[in-house]
């Protein structure tokens, strides 16, 4: 999220015609909070944002089996993922299009867009399809790699009731819900976040 901040700190209003300045802001404004609601909603999506569950003194131990899934337990794995929603992400790639929203990868010349042509939809669009188009290569790894998690991670009677759960009514509205109030969050709190790394950067220079 602090990427993405920097990126729209980047790509602000210029020019001397105040009015039309403040126009800009507001219509700039708007967009930073559709497309960061999209990073968002996209963001938890990888094993590589996932945080611990610090919020407890120790973690569910993980069933750890070795032993490749029968036939039977690939299905359950498969039908988890499609009911809890990590298939649909392994078949876009939508997880992978918050690195199109860090210009420090260098998307664009000298890894900084020009703010006097930046187009912050269309800074956007072109890394997003590269980054698409190269995961194809790579997809078969991502779906291999889930199944081979979960298969170590979960036994059959656990899928099952995940299974039953991320179906039902009430766990479709988790599902849902949970992405929304990340997005609700995010968009939200966006000035508080800014201002607390503000003060944390300032706190920690003035030790």
């Amino acid at each position: 999220m602090f990427a993405i901040a920097a990126f729209f700190i980047e790509t602000g209003p210029s020019g001397n015609d105040p009015i039309a300045n403040m126009h800009q802001f507001a219509t700039h404004k708007r967009m930073q909070k559709i497309i960061l609601a999209v990073a968002l909603l996209n963001a938890p999506l990888s094993p590589s944002m996932a945080e611990a569950p610090n919020h407890r003194t120790s973690l569910a131990p993980s069933a750890q089996i070795e032993s490749p899934p029968t036939e039977e337990k690939l299905e359950l794995i498969r039908r988890f993922m499609t009911v809890a929603g990590i298939q649909t992400r392994l078949h876009s790639g939508s997880f992978l299009e918050r690195y199109a929203f860090v210009p420090e990868l260098g998307w664009h010349e000298g890894g900084v867009v020009n703010r006097k042509e930046s187009n912050l939809m269309g800074d956007l669009t072109g890394p997003i399809e590269a980054l698409k188009a190269v995961y194809e290569k790579y997809r078969a790894v991502y779906q291999s790699e889930y199944e081979r998690h979960l298969n170590w991670e979960f036994t059959e009677d656990e899928l099952r009731q995940m299974i039953a759960f991320f179906d039902s009514s009430v766990g479709k509205h988790y599902l849902d819900g949970t992405w929304r109030m990340e997005a609700y969050i995010g968009t939200n709190m966006e000035e508080t976040e800014q201002a607390l790394v503000a003060e944390a950067v300032q706190s920690y220079r003035s030790r």
